[in-house]
């Protein structure tokens, strides 16, 4: 899950639909014209959507883009909120979403659970507020996903990179984590930790085997790659998306890293 950033789509809801008791799903595939999410507070059912499938439990949720194929089958009684929605407009919802998974289980439980209640609440009106308010929880519900599928993310390169015993440079991995695709130095956050650029980087290489400019630069590489994938952006546009000045320097980077121009990697690997 995770790219544009995809925490920058915004999301227009369409439906929204409550069963508090749904023992059996009346089709068990379907397709539709829109995205649809369903969001279980209770129960569990199979889904299979593409080549992706499993089971979605309590405080988890799927999401199914338009015109695939949508299979279910309920396990056991079902507490279920389905939502319709579309992307918000200027094309962005003829671009593709480069979603590690159709799958979020969110960590903030105690948030789900508030957004849960309060589409219980919501779930007949249609005065116009509360229908606002509905658009609102469904774009937190959204960024909720992006923290998970992030996590997911995360949780990849930290298998690759190792863990450290300094809280300090743990402290200062998952900084980098968060912010690498914005422009910053080194500097910048060697000040925030109270160490010189030197000192820091001394460390954060005991640590992790790597210098914090490698780190950010492998970053950084791996989300050029995957925008070069799942997007039609130009380098400018991906430059920016990942800390770079521009779509220049990018490909000097990128074809040091990875052996070839960014335009052959587009070429050879997408589908």
């Amino acid at each position: 899950m995770n790219n544009i950033d995809i925490r920058n789509y915004y999301l227009l809801l369409v439906s929204h639909f409550y069963w508090e008791r749904k023992v059996h799903f009346k089709l068990s595939q379907d397709t539709y014209p829109s995205w649809v999410l369903f969001l279980v507070e209770s129960g569990s059912f199979n889904y299979e959507i593409g080549k992706e499938a499993g089971i979605i439990q309590e405080g988890e949720m799927v999401f199914c883009p338009p015109n695939f194929t949508f299979k279910r089958e309920a396990l056991s009684p079902l507490a279920l909120h389905f939502i319709g929605f579309d992307l918000k407009g200027n094309g962005l919802e003829k671009t593709p979403i480069p979603m590690s998974t159709f799958k979020a289980k969110p960590l903030d439980e105690k948030r789900l659970a508030s957004n849960f209640s309060y589409l219980r609440r919501l779930n007949l009106s249609m005065e116009k507020k509360d229908i606002q308010q509905k658009q609102w929880i469904l774009n937190d519900i959204w960024q909720l996903a992006c923290n998970d599928w992030d996590t997911q993310t995360n949780q990849d390169i930290l298998a690759d990179i190792g863990v450290s015993d300094d809280d300090l440079m743990n402290w200062a991995l998952e900084w980098l984590l968060q912010n690498f695709h914005k422009r910053f130095s080194i500097r910048d956050l060697s000040s925030k930790i109270g160490l010189s650029p030197v000192q820091f980087s001394r460390r954060f290489q005991k640590a992790f085997h790597k210098t914090p400019s490698d780190f950010v630069k492998m970053l950084r590489i791996r989300k050029a790659a995957r925008l070069l994938l799942d997007t039609d952006y130009t380098l400018d546009q991906i430059a920016e998306r990942c800390g770079y000045d521009n779509g220049f320097y990018l490909s000097r980077v990128f074809s040091s890293y990875m052996q070839m121009s960014p335009s052959r990697y587009r070429e050879l690997n997408r589908i």
